[in-house]
């Protein structure tokens, strides 16, 4: 009987034990490794942060025109415009010279007192230009240097009028409008900024030439105009950078859209400013 019983003991499958198991200790691999935690939070992610412009070097040469403003120099000038020049000052020597210039180049022209008006606004020794050139009149009001009045006339007889022979022949200018001449005012009539040649005498803007028919040849953007009005306006303007340190085309830039920009503004290694 004990044999037997013996042998169904060897035969049945081992029972777990019936008692609570014994707690597992972590292994080292995981008592090392960091809880779960998702994604990072978009509120929290870190976002890079833009690089800072290089600062802009004092002292840069000046390389915009005369009588115009890109929009980093206005914010510039917004901060502190520069002291005006004073009046430019006449060599007696070299005005006596223009004076005869003038009168050789046929000139209609009177000597005028000089106009100081404070703020760097003023000329010396104005002249107001009343007809150039095989007498071309020129609207009332024109006070300018005699420089101006020199290369304005020596201009319109070399060049404009020889232009016209050829864009429209037998016609001949007989008048100029100017939109302005002297006035004293800064850059574009801009509240900041430096001062505009206009109030040194230096300048004359170009509305239009008047021709003996009657006919006007309105100043107006023409890059595209492939006519002869347009070619002689180009060639015109082409032609003032031979006697005008700035020349601004009509369409130049939004301030010169009606009218031909030129002064005699004397720049280093006589730099002059064509477009």
């Amino acid at each position: 009987m004990a044999s037997l019983i013996s042998a169904a003991l060897l035969m049945s499958p081992t029972l777990p034990p019936t008692g609570p198991l014994p707690a597992m200790k972590p292994s080292a691999e995981a008592a090392h490794v960091a809880p779960f935690q998702g994604p990072p939070r978009p509120e929290t992610a870190e976002v890079p942060k833009p690089e800072p412009k290089p600062a802009l070097k004092e002292g840069a040469p000046e390389t915009t025109p005369d009588d115009a403003n890109t929009p980093a120099e206005t914010q510039k000038e917004s901060v502190a415009s520069p002291p005006p020049p004073p009046i430019e000052k006449e060599d007696p020597e070299k005005l006596k010279a223009c004076l005869a210039d003038l009168r050789t180049l046929g000139v209609q022209f009177e000597e005028k007192p000089a106009v100081t008006e404070g703020e760097g606004c003023g000329i010396e020794h104005p002249v107001e230009v009343k007809a150039i050139a095989d007498g071309v009149t020129v609207s009332a009001g024109a006070d300018m240097r005699c420089d101006t009045a020199r290369a304005l006339a020596t201009w319109m007889k070399n060049m404009v009028q020889p232009a016209l022979n050829v864009a429209m022949p037998g016609r001949k200018i007989v008048g100029i409008t100017h939109a302005s001449t002297y006035v004293c005012r800064l850059r574009n009539g801009a509240s900041t900024g430096k001062i505009s040649e206009h109030a040194r005498g230096n300048a004359i803007d170009i509305a239009d030439f008047k021709l003996d028919n009657g006919q006007s040849l309105t100043m107006k953007p023409r890059d595209e105009d492939s006519t002869l009005e347009g070619a002689f306006q180009r060639a015109a303007t082409a032609a003032a950078c031979l006697y005008f340190t700035t020349v601004l085309s009509p369409g130049s830039d939004a301030a010169h859209e009606t009218h031909l920009h030129l002064d005699v503004l004397q720049r280093t290694n006589g730099y002059r400013y064509c477009r």
